[in-house]
């Protein structure tokens, strides 16, 4: 109905002219944020206000007053707890799936970085994950899948080489993290999750790679 449509319309217009009201808008910076009483933005960005770092794609949210910002991360560091209202030191466990799907990703005899692989950050801890094989992975000779990040020591940093064998649909095979400290991994540049295929090209197959990890500085 026009009348609803009109009141919904006006609606919305208010709650954003609140939100800048209380100046809780959004804001756009070249790096890291930085807090305190000569913080990013201060005296500008006020209570809830968002701010996107356009270096990294990292947004964050103001947990201080305009006065006074704290910036804290939303998926990236977490920043220092300073105790009260202003704190940070909150965050949450993040979860990174990868997607191998032979019919587009193909099977050569290569490091390969899936068409849905997403970028692990700069500093994640990598504590654990699980392999869900969903279309039996096959070959024409005993190939062997190696799951990591990217190029030298990282490719195997998830599973060492395992034969194709092992990827069978159904299958959940663990990674190498495996929620203990002495297994831990931490990702010293931004990553892609890859499977690196060797001595013989996959002909089939599809799994996801899921890993749970908390953002490490």
């Amino acid at each position: 109905m026009p009348g609803n449509e009109q009141f919904g319309r006006g609606n919305i217009w208010a709650s954003l002219k609140s939100v800048f009201n209380l100046d809780a808008g959004w804001y756009v910076f070249a790096g890291t944020p930085v807090n305190g009483a000569a913080g990013t933005y201060f005296g500008k960005a006020g209570l809830g206000a968002k701010l996107l770092d356009s270096t990294t794609g990292i947004w964050y949210v103001n947990l201080g007053t305009r006065t006074v910002p704290q910036w804290n991360p939303l998926g990236g560091p977490v920043a220092l707890g300073v105790g009260g209202s202003t704190g940070g030191g909150l965050g949450a466990v993040g979860n990174a799936k990868m997607t191998y799907d032979f019919a587009s990703d193909g099977g050569a005899i290569a490091t390969i970085t899936p068409a849905n692989s997403p970028t692990v950050p700069l500093g994640a801890i990598v504590l654990g994950g699980v392999i869900d094989i969903t279309t039996t992975l096959t070959s024409g000779g005993a190939a062997t899948i190696a799951l990591g990040f990217g190029s030298g020591a990282q490719v195997a940093a998830l599973k060492a080489a395992t034969a194709v064998a092992s990827y069978a649909a159904g299958t959940t095979l663990v990674i190498i993290p495996i929620f203990t400290s002495a297994t831990y991994y931490k990702l010293t540049a931004a990553a892609r999750m890859t499977l690196t295929v060797a001595a013989v090209a996959l002909t089939a197959g599809r799994m996801d790679v899921n890993i749970a990890y908390v953002q490490g500085n």
